[in-house]
C-alpha cells in the first residue's frame, strides 16, 4: 500500500533538485496529495551562529524563502492542480528531511546538489535520507520520462516483498507494467585451508530460487489484476542486472535492509549502490 501523507521534496537550488521537484509534483498529482517543497540551509560564516538575529541572517532567510518559492512555482507549473507549499528552514538538509519524513507519504531528493547562495549542499543527503527515512524515498536521477515499465528488484526477503507491492501500486497509478527481476549469484570462493570443497548444482539452485520468486510475484500480481507483469530470473549480480534494465524503465523499486542511526549507513546494499548506477529514478520501499 502507498503510505498516506504529502509528498515532500528536498531542494537545494541545483538542476538535479529542480528535476526532482517536477518529478515529485507529478507523483503528488498521481497520489492526489499535497506537495511540500522543503529547502534546508546552514551557515558557512564561522561567527554567524553567535548572531542569528543580524541583518545577515535575515537576508539569508529571505534568499532561502525566495529560492524555495521559485521551486514551488516550478512544481505548480509542472503539475497544475496540485496543492503546493514551500518551506525554507535553517538546519542540516538530511536531518531536516528525515524529520519531515515522519509525517510524509514519500520523500523525494535529487542525486547530487551544488552549493548555493544560502550555503545549501545536497551532496550525500540522498544516501542518508534513503538509508534512514521512516517513509519511502525516491531518488530522482537519469531519465524522468513516463516510458517503460516499473522495474522491481526482488529477492524474496521481507523488504523485497514490500518493494514488490509498492511496485504494483506505482505501476497501476502510471498505467504501465511491472517487471520483476530476481538475480542469483551462485559462485563461491575457494574453500578454507583444510576444508572440503563446497559442491552444489548451480543450475538447480537457480531454478529452485527462480521458481519460488516467480510464484511470489504471481501471488502479488493477483491483488492487482489490471497490471501486466513479467518475471526475469538472472544469473549474476543484482546491481548490474537492475542497472542495465533501468535503461528501459521509468522507475526502479527496491527494498532496503539498512538499520537505524547514521552509523548504520549500508553503502554496500543493493538499494544504495543502485542510486549511483540506475538510469531512471529509484524508489526505496519502507514498511
Amino acid at each position: 500500500m502507498v503510505r498516506e501523507g504529502p509528498v515532500v521534496v528536498g531542494v537545494d537550488g541545483s538542476a538535479p533538485s529542480l528535476a526532482a521537484t517536477r518529478w515529485a509534483a507529478a507523483e503528488a498529482s498521481r497520489r492526489r496529495v499535497p506537495l511540500r517543497v522543503l529547502l534546508a540551509y546552514h551557515w558557512r560564516v564561522p561567527w554567524a551562529a553567535f548572531a542569528p538575529g543580524t541583518e545577515l541572517a535575515h537576508t539569508a532567510q529571505q534568499l532561502a524563502d525566495a529560492q524555495a518559492e521559485g521551486f514551488g512555482q516550478e512544481a505548480a507549473a509542472a503539475s497544475p492542480g496540485v496543492e503546493v507549499s514551500t518551506t525554507a528552514t535553517l538546519g542540516r538538509p538530511a536531518e531536516t528531511l528525515l524529520a519531515a519524513g515522519a509525517s510524509a507519504g514519500l520523500l523525494v531528493v535529487g542525486t547530487r546538489g551544488r552549493r548555493t547562495t544560502t550555503g545549501t549542499v545536497l551532496g550525500s543527503v540522498s544516501q542518508q535520507v534513503a538509508a534512514h527515512a521512516a517513509c519511502p524515498v525516491a531518488v530522482v536521477r537519469g531519465r524522468t520520462g513516463p516510458a517503460g515499465p516499473v522495474l522491481v528488484g526482488f529477492d524474496a526477503s521481507e523488504p523485497a516483498r514490500q518493494a514488490l507491492e509498492l511496485g504494483f501500486v506505482e505501476a497501476a497509478s502510471r498505467g504501465c507494467d511491472v517487471r520483476a527481476v530476481r538475480a542469483v549469484d551462485t559462485s563461491v570462493g575457494p574453500p578454507a585451508m583444510g576444508a572440503p570443497p563446497l559442491l552444489h548444482d548451480a543450475t538447480e539452485v537457480r531454478r529452485v530460487l527462480f521458481d519460488e520468486a516467480a510464484a511470489q510475484v504471481a501471488a502479488a500480481a493477483a491483488g492487482h489484476p489490471g497490471v501486466g507483469w513479467d518475471f526475469d530470473g538472472v544469473a549474476g549480480d543484482a546491481i548490474g542486472a537492475l542497472a542495465r534494465r533501468s535503461r528501459q524503465a521509468q522507475l526502479v523499486v527496491v527494498g532496503n535492509r539498512g538499520h537505524g542511526g547514521f552509523a548504520g549507513l549500508l553503502l554496500g546494499s543493493v538499494s544504495l549502490r543502485l542510486l549511483h548506477r540506475a538510469d531512471c529514478p529509484v524508489l526505496i520501499a519502507r514498511a
